[in-house]
């Protein structure tokens, strides 16, 4: 049985990285806030698009967006960057002949070894694949001894794949199309190009929805989350029905 654990020099990397990550978020997320106040002002379309009933979900999104992480990430940057260290320093990569485990004080994920099909790397770690595509572990390549590690599974014949993508490429294109669906809603007013967007937001929604119930381990924390895959559809059925019913 091995254990593998972060360095102190690691964990204070990457809680400076934290930092400065979080506070580019913070300077773009007011610029946009007070980019669209001013655009609201003085350019009403420019922000609300072309009807007025857009404005609604304009300014839910802003908020859900921008100025509720904004709020949150000031209010709360010591109580997180001391949660996100304490997690950092109690993580702890275990490997036996019977599973690896990967846990902290804020989460606990494992994987028997004879579900394990291979560990597909990729430059920031390892992705330890079982039979279901989407039921995965992730092993960071920050953590001490990584190549050890390596070698470790490559010895319980675990083969370590270089991936020449990203593992599960499509929650990242899901990711995308989801937000195009949503800026569609928005500022779309042609009765037709609605229409179609609700039909691809429903089957991004329903894909998306599939996949992030695939994982038993992500139900505790995605089980109401992952009803939000379906907000662009509800968004474009709204503006689809107030544009085809102006009165």
């Amino acid at each position: 049985m091995s254990f593998y654990r972060y360095q102190q020099c690691e964990i204070e990397s990457i809680i400076h990285a934290t930092k400065r990550l979080r506070l580019r978020f913070c300077i773009i997320a007011a610029f946009i806030l007070v980019a669209s106040c001013v655009a609201a002002v003085s350019r009403p379309a420019w922000i609300f698009g072309v009807h007025e009933r857009a404005r609604l979900w304009v300014l839910v999104a802003l908020c859900v967006c921008f100025a509720g992480p904004l709020a949150d990430t000031l209010f709360r940057w010591r109580n997180r960057l001391t949660k996100l260290e304490q997690s950092l320093k109690t993580t702890i990569v275990e490997i036996s002949s019977e599973a690896v485990t990967v846990q902290s004080s804020t989460s606990h994920r494992q994987l028997a070894r004879n579900s394990i099909r291979r560990a597909d790397e990729v430059p920031w770690g390892l992705y330890l694949r079982s039979a279901n595509r989407y039921r995965w572990i992730f092993i960071p390549a920050s953590v001490s001894e990584f190549d050890n590690l390596k070698r470790e599974l490559a010895a319980m014949n675990i083969p370590v794949i270089e991936a020449p993508l990203p593992p599960n490429w499509e929650e990242f294109v899901g990711a995308l199309l989801f937000t195009a669906t949503l800026l569609c809603a928005i500022f779309a007013q042609a009765p037709g190009l609605l229409t179609a967007n609700l039909l691809i937001s429903l089957v991004i929604a329903v894909g998306g929805f599939s996949i992030l119930s695939a994982n038993p381990d992500n139900l505790p924390k995605m089980r109401w989350v992952r009803f939000a895959t379906f907000v662009p559809s509800v968004m474009t059925a709204s503006m689809l029905w107030t544009t085809t019913h102006p009165h």
